[in-house]
């Protein structure tokens, strides 16, 4: 694709990165407007977001860029001056137009030309406006006299030293066509044109209006050169639109300073400020921030992990030491392993900090999606985000869009009703949709919740039973809970008729296994006719585990917290036999008791049956929407462990997902409890 001839690599790559700020801050600050129209300071936010992505494509040389944001910037601007109303119809052009701009700076980042025509783009922001964009630009002209401008002190200074030098003075008047909707950039062009012939001492409107768009159907400036007239005329004749065109001698005695041009001077002087003001502050702010290539922040993460672990092993060495030996260069030896540990668990957490992203980078897309999905299902929907603010680690950021995309789909089509079934039912029409984000005992809670119909237990048994995936008699001995559960099945839906959007019973299964993959987990609660809840939990960060450790045939395990229910010591006669497979009974319910080193193929002969006190140890964990008991040999401690891939080496064992090295230089398998459990049970 053609582009300015002097652009660098490097200057591409900015553009790209500032490009990508403003079109996601136009992305959730459009959808923002149609509730919020009189929010000044949004409107300003996005204007300026608009008006930046014209400049800075201007200058690219991206052209059709420049065009379609400069059309997006026209409605903008007549909604700024509260001309025309952010409708749902102004809100449609302006974010059909935002996927045109995606489009078009994909093309950048292919560096191949797409096919994407600004044209339809363009006339439906046209249409968008109605006849509001021409009333408005007519009064936003200067619609004063025709005659010659006036100067101010500066001005006829610098005039007569030119006119001293030798070259002329020309007043030039243009009047453009009415129909056209590019007279802020025709103005631009024309001004910055004659400057490259000669200089230009005053316009009207001033540069700082044409700027701001503050323009009419006409533009005179007075400037001088060394041309003549029909060689100034000729400057200008590659300008489109114009539709009238005169260049005559100019006379500073002929005219006066005009009242209305000094309020205008001092106004846009004063708007002038304002906005250095804030471009400094802008400006002061960045100067503290730097950016950081990723790669560079998981390597430091890797060695961190390292020296976590060797600092562990020197403390623990430290420990022995002290034992055996009462030496002052072993308690010095001691005070130096501690003092190291505090300061590698500090830069550890600043570390951890450091790649903490706040969850709105993944949250600020889904306001469109969801007004999108509302319309296209006719429903109305109050979409509400809470706790945008919440850090998480951006290894585990990467991976939560997916599954909260399908729940807020399968909440819009699933969940809530049309508006008429809400009236009906006695609800509000416009459904209430919440997205919030909270950290909880060192994890992330995510929650999606509607007060749409709820989900019906009984619906699931039908359609699972339907489908094959259990019989009616087991159906029939299933509690809500695990009926309900049901939905995450691969292939399950109880829709009659799959659309667009869902039904084909494959969104919820990848919800699941993506959660489950990050050591996390889903639950649902859900009340018919009341609306539907389904809680995500996952942990903050997959470089580090909160892990209980425990023993089982001599090899040391870490199961993951995020997976333990409860702990407990049984007896051996409290464990009993269902169809040869070994259960317990655990607050009133059914179990299946697992060996954890036979179910791994670990076990040692000679290992022990019970513990000390003649119990067996066993840990409650949660897999998918089952709950197994693992018995081991003893439970060690609770402790956080940093996670390394085994990778090849492992082999294909299921059930461990990775290995942990510990202070003392012990190896720990990290138990994966959704794996194990989906693979054994």
């Amino acid at each position: 694709m053609e582009l300015a001839p002097d652009i660098t690599a490097e200057d591409l790559k900015v553009f790209l990165e500032e490009a990508e700020e403003q079109l996601q801050l136009l992305d959730e600050d459009i959808v923002r407007l149609e509730k919020e129209e009189g929010n000044e300071a949004l409107l300003q936010e996005i204007f300026r977001a608009a008006h930046t992505l014209k400049g800075s494509s201007a200058m690219l040389g991206h052209t059709r860029m420049c065009d379609l944001a400069h059309a997006m910037e026209s409605v903008l601007d007549r909604v700024r001056k509260g001309t025309l109303l952010p409708g749902s119809g102004v809100v449609d052009a302006l974010l059909h137009s935002l996927d045109g701009l995606r489009a078009l700076n994909e093309e950048l980042v292919s560096s191949e030309k797409g096919e994407y025509d600004i044209a339809s783009a363009v006339a439906e922001l046209n249409a968008a406006m109605g006849g509001e964009g021409e009333r408005a630009s007519e009064e936003a002209g200067d619609g004063g006299e025709k005659g010659p401008l006036a100067l101010d002190d500066d001005g006829r200074e610098r005039l007569q030293s030119a006119v001293a030098a030798g070259q002329s003075a020309y007043q030039v008047s243009v009047g453009f066509d009415k129909e056209s909707t590019w007279t802020a950039v025709r103005c631009f062009q024309i001004v910055h044109e004659l400057s490259q012939v000669g200089e230009v001492i005053t316009s009207n409107p001033s540069p700082e209006d044409i700027e701001q768009e503050k323009v009419g159907f006409e533009l005179r400036v007075v400037f001088s050169s060394f041309q003549g007239e029909e060689q100034v005329k000729g400057v200008m004749e590659a300008v489109s639109d114009i539709q009238s065109l005169i260049v005559d001698a100019y006379s500073p005695e002929q005219a006066t300073l005009e009242a209305q041009q000094v309020t205008g001077t001092e106004e846009t002087a004063e708007l002038k400020a304002d906005e250095g003001a804030q471009a400094q502050a802008s400006q002061a702010h960045t100067a503290q921030t730097v950016r950081i290539d990723v790669e560079r922040l998981d390597s430091m993460m890797n060695m961190i992990g390292e020296l976590v672990i060797a600092t562990s092993r020197i403390l623990q060495i430290g420990k022995t030491l002290e034992g055996k030996y009462a030496d002052d260069l072993v308690q010095e030896l001691g005070r130096s392993s501690s003092h190291t540990t505090k300061v590698v668990n500090e830069l550890q957490e600043d570390i951890m900090k450091i790649r903490m992203l706040p969850v709105a980078t993944v949250f600020s897309g889904f306001p469109r999606m969801i007004r999108d999905l509302a319309q296209k299902s006719k429903k109305k929907v109050d979409f509400i985000v809470e706790g945008q603010e919440t850090g998480i680690d951006r290894t585990v950021i990467e991976h939560i869009r997916d599954p909260l995309v399908h729940l807020l789909r399968n909440s819009v089509d699933h969940g809530i009703e049309t508006a008429e079934d809400r009236k009906a039912a006695g609800k509000p029409e416009v459904a209430t949709l919440r997205l919030s984000a909270c950290h909880e005992e060192g994890h992330i809670v995510l929650t999606v919740e509607d007060d749409g119909k709820g989900i019906s237990a009984a619906n699931v048994k039908e359609a699972a039973v339907k489908k094959g995936f259990v019989t009616s008699e087991d159906a029939a001995r299933m509690s809500e809970d695990e009926a309900i559960g049901l939905i995450f099945a691969s292939g399950m839906s109880t829709k009659e008729q799959a659309t667009e959007v869902s039904g084909r019973g494959v969104g919820l299964d990848i919800v699941r296994k993506n959660i489950e993959t990050l050591n996390g987990y889903v639950k649902v609660d859900t009340k018919v006719g009341k609306g539907t809840k389904f809680t995500v939990r996952l942990p903050l960060t997959l470089a580090t585990v909160d892990s209980l450790l425990v023993n089982s045939s001599g090899a040391l395990y870490a199961i993951p917290v995020v997976s333990v229910l409860e702990t407990a010591r049984l007896l051996p006669e409290e464990i009993s036999t269902i169809g040869g497979r070994e259960v317990i009974r655990l607050r009133g319910g059914v179990l299946p008791l697992l060996r954890l080193d036979r179910t791994l193929g670990m076990e040692l002969p000679g290992g022990k049956e019970t513990d000390d006190s003649g119990r067996i140890p066993v840990v409650v964990v949660r897999g998918s929407d089952r709950l197994v008991a693992l018995a081991v040999d003893e439970l060690v401690e609770k402790q956080e462990i940093v996670v390394k891939s085994m990778g090849e080496q492992l082999g294909d064992v299921k059930g461990i997902s990775g290995a942990s090295i510990l202070g003392d230089g012990r190896l720990a398998l990290i138990i994966d409890a959704p794996t194990l459990i989906a693979t054994t049970v």
